[in-house]
């Protein structure tokens, strides 16, 4: 189990400065947010791909995953769906996602994670959604495969895919495609009414990346930071440890962008508090 940290955080700030504080926090990875002014597809020509990676081997850090959940710099609309009523916006969803297949190839990343497919329109039922949903996925598969790239979907509360019995209807639709996988967010189990520990002994052999963070009772889909929320973070982490999980497990708090640095470094404690997370020249049996 390896620690990664979201540069969602900083996305007022330049990649690497995001880089420069999660590597001083201690992470060994950061998630690349798949948007301006990171890592939006469009934007990175070779000469940029080149020095990102350049900024990230100077740092001595990975890439765990490249994030395409969400998404701000569409022409369109704020994160096109793949179960859209407009066919026009499914397509832009499929052509980004598509986008970002290649990229994470060219910066050797392994993954790329996207949205639990998106809200069930008005004018359509789950199982019409769910069988659009599995239509446009058999257009991304064949490329993922094709550059060695894992598509992993994070179900998400209020969206067609929200819980474990619809990412295993999804998958088995699929055949289990080692290149369709999990990211399994902690948060998005819990609002949506799934015991995380539960959802992880469903799930755990399917899923590529662990997305961590607490939440509150205060606000419907609140992503806090480590040990000020409800969840039992130590015993989920305890669960994800012994299950012989050798992936990343990304932190990813939102709405603190102007505390940035006091989040890193804080998360970065709490894990090395509770026992997780090595510091500065120690291991972890």
């Amino acid at each position: 189990m390896k620690f990664s940290f979201n540069t969602k955080i900083m996305r007022f700030h330049p990649l690497s400065e995001a880089v420069d504080l999660i590597a001083k926090a201690g992470f060994q990875a950061v998630e690349l947010m798949a948007d301006r002014p990171h890592a939006f597809p469009r934007d990175l020509n070779a000469e940029r791909i080149s020095a990102l990676n350049h900024c990230l081997a100077e740092r001595k850090l990975q890439v765990s995953n490249l994030n395409s959940a969400t998404v701000v710099s569409l022409e369109e609309p704020h994160n096109p769906s793949w179960v859209d009523e407009d066919w026009q916006i499914r397509e832009q969803r499929l052509r980004y996602t598509l986008d970002c297949l290649r990229l994470a190839a060219a910066i050797g990343v392994p993954q790329v994670s996207t949205q639990g497919a998106g809200p069930i329109p008005s004018g359509s039922t789950y199982r019409e959604s769910f069988r659009l949903f599995v239509a446009i996925l058999h257009r991304v598969l064949p490329l993922a495969r094709k550059l060695g790239v894992r598509l992993l979907i994070e179900p998400t509360p209020g969206m067609l895919i929200e819980n474990s019995d619809h990412l295993l209807d999804l998958m088995a639709e699929l055949d289990f495609s080692d290149f369709l996988q999990v990211s399994f967010d902690n948060v998005h189990f819990h609002l949506a009414g799934e015991n995380p520990l539960s959802a992880w002994e469903r799930l755990k052999d399917h899923v590529s990346l662990v997305r961590l963070s607490d939440t509150t009772d205060q606000s419907p889909h609140a992503h806090v930071v480590l040990g000020e929320g409800i969840l039992d973070l130590p015993a989920f982490l305890t669960a994800v440890q012994r299950s012989g999980f050798e992936g990343y497990v990304t932190i990813q708090p939102e709405g603190n962008e102007q505390r940035a640095d006091m989040v890193v470094l804080g998360a970065a404690a709490y894990l090395r508090g509770a026992g997780f997370m090595a510091g500065e020249g120690e291991t972890l049996g």
